[in-house]
Formats: structure tokens, sequence, C-alpha cells
């Protein structure tokens, strides 16, 4: 399971690159939607895996290993899916909500992935902490997109 070469840092690299991902999937969402509340999120989870994105890369490098430095393409392509389908569908928070939700499941994939590595002791509680946090996020939106599908269903 765990691996003792420097495998960790292209694990790294995957966890920085997914949020830049989420960075601009927050970004594509928080355009998206009219509800004040949910841009509100969107935009604080944006900021908040540009910060982590940083803060990782700064870690990869103290640990002798060279960061990823450019956005993903699943990033542009899932700002692109969120703009479409909102464009689609007058905007519907609720499948808004679905598509950040799966964004999130994607994210929490990389960062297990990372942690599965042997890695340096300075980066692990900062693996671990975001970790932490991009579950507390994907939580958050799950009841959001539960809250939202409960309202359609009573205006319905």
């Amino acid at each position: 399971m765990a691996d003792k070469s420097n495998d960790y840092i292209s694990a790294v690299n995957g966890v920085i690159a997914v949020c830049k991902d989420a960075e601009e999937g927050f970004r594509g969402a928080a355009n998206a939607v009219k509800d004040a509340n949910m841009k509100s999120v969107f935009d604080e989870y944006s900021r908040q895996r540009a910060e982590f994105a940083n803060e990782l890369r700064a870690a990869v490098k103290n640990a002798g290993g060279e960061p990823v430095e450019s956005s993903g393409i699943l990033g542009t392509l899932h700002h692109g899916w969120i703009a479409l389908k909102g464009a689609l569908t007058g905007h519907s928070e609720h499948q808004i909500l679905e598509e950040t939700e799966r964004g999130e499941d994607f994210s929490l994939s990389r960062y297990r992935d990372a942690l599965a590595h042997e890695l340096p002791t300075e980066l692990r509680p900062v693996l671990e902490r975001q970790y932490q946090q991009v579950q507390s996020a994907h939580n958050r939106i799950k009841a959001l997109r539960d809250s939202s599908a409960k309202q359609a269903s009573e205006t319905a």
C-alpha cells in the first residue's frame, strides 16, 4: 500500500491539479447560480482551493519536489460543464449542486490516493487537514443539494 519512492510527489501534484480544477469549478458554479447564499458558498470554496493548491506547492518544494504550476484540464471542463448545464437548465441550482458534489467526490479520491503514499513528515498533516476540509465541504454541498431537492418537491 505505502509507496517508498518519491512517487508521492506525483500523487500530491495530482491533488494540486484537482485543487485548481475545483477552484475553477466552484467559480463556474458561483457564476451560474442566482441564490446569494449558494454563490457565497461556491466563492468561499473556490478561494479555499486556490489556497490549498498554493500551500501544497510550497510543501512539495520544501520536500525537494517540483510542484505542478498549471491548472488541470478537468477544472476547465468542469467549469464549462456547469456553465453549459446552467444555460440548458435555466441555472438549476439542484443540478449544479449535484455536479459540484461529483467534483468533490473526485477531489476526495485524489486526496486518499496521495495519503496512501509514504509522505514526508511535514506534508502528511497538510494533506490530512485539507482532506478533512474537503470532506466537510462535500457534506455541506450534499446537505444543500438535499435541501434543494426537498424544496423542489414541495413546490411541485
